[in-house]
């Protein structure tokens, strides 16, 4: 219905309007297999082979994520792979959620990145299978790409950096020496005590605090799950007022036919009842004759009658 309704005629630029309505990424789902919009979307680019600069547009803007991800398919199974791994590899660093629903119709959250890797690792994305590319150990060692750099290395050197700096503070730190040690056995038993307190006083705190952060991360896990529910809650719901709607269209549709079926039936009724109701003959003379009655003359004789004494008379019979 989606297919027939709303991807006829689309062009490159009418495309985008039906894009931004997307709300998730699938292929096919459900017992039937239903076809999701998205699948509808990506195949309808497949037949207007859109030119690459156009399906680059779609992958540089930001605003519209479901559009980058339509583009980004489509650019995977249409280009060639050096172009796939230029305009992809960057799209590594894009974190945004995509709602993304299985073959059982059930929906889960991704990420574009993710999505992305799916692109660049599986055989098979949303039901459509992906051509083969070389791997990049290749490309890099013929020297068609360069050797790939992570967004993270900047993030990586910090951490890097950070280890080394706590190892050589703690190789800084020399142990205490005899005279301390001497000092602390010779503390009286009452200051021991005291120090043992603070410790333990110390020790709760660590043991709250940690309980908090554990606390809260559990909050921050619920929230998430909570929202994650929510979402499919909504999702279920459009869903199911879409089934509503396409219950609606085609119920209609089939009362339209039905209506039509009567009519049509109706017309063929009348129009045969007319040809039973119109005379058989051109008039009323065909009628008696063909009946076996013919008109009589204006002396009360038929024309066999009249015929016959003409005959007698020696006279031409009358026709």
């Amino acid at each position: 219905a989606y297919w027939k309704e709303y991807c006829f005629g689309l062009t490159t630029e009418s495309l985008i309007d039906e894009a931004a309505k997307l709300d998730y990424v699938a292929g096919t789902y459900g017992g039937r297999r239903r076809p999701s919009r998205f699948l509808c979307l990506f195949l309808k680019l497949l037949q207007i082979q859109p030119d690459e600069d156009v399906v680059l547009e779609y992958i540089k803007q930001p605003e519209l994520k479901y559009l980058r991800a339509l583009g980004c398919a489509y650019l995977r199974i249409t280009a060639r792979y050096l172009t796939v791994y230029q305009t992809l590899e960057p799209l590594f660093a894009d974190y945004r959620k995509l709602r993304y629903r299985n073959m059982q119709g059930k929906m889960s959250i991704i990420r574009m990145d993710e999505f992305i890797d799916w692109l660049m690792r599986e055989e098979t994305i949303c039901d459509v299978t992906m051509p083969q590319m070389p791997k990049r150990e290749i490309l890099e060692q013929t020297g068609q790409l360069d050797v790939y750099q992570s967004v993270l290395e900047d993030d990586l050197e910090d951490l890097e950096e950070l280890e080394r700096s706590l190892k050589e503070m703690q190789a800084k730190e020399e142990p205490p020496p005899p005279e301390a040690e001497k000092a602390e056995a010779s503390m009286p038993k009452k200051d021991a005590e005291e120090e043992g307190e603070k410790g333990e006083v110390e020790e709760k705190r660590r043991e709250e605090r940690r309980d908090d952060r554990r606390d809260d991360r559990r909050d921050r896990r619920d929230e998430r799950e909570r929202r994650d529910r929510r979402d499919g809650r909504d999702d279920d719901r459009k869903e199911r007022r879409d089934r509503r709607d396409d219950e609606k269209k085609r119920k209609d549709r089939d009362d339209r036919e039905e209506r039509r079926e009567k009519k049509e039936k109706k017309d063929k009724k009348e129009k045969d009842d007319e040809k039973k109701k119109k005379p058989k003959y051109a008039n009323k003379a065909d009628e008696e004759r063909a009946a076996g009655h013919s008109k009589k003359d204006k002396d009360g004789l038929t024309v066999e009658e009249s015929n016959e004494i003409r005959k007698r008379l020696g006279l031409k019979p009358l026709r």
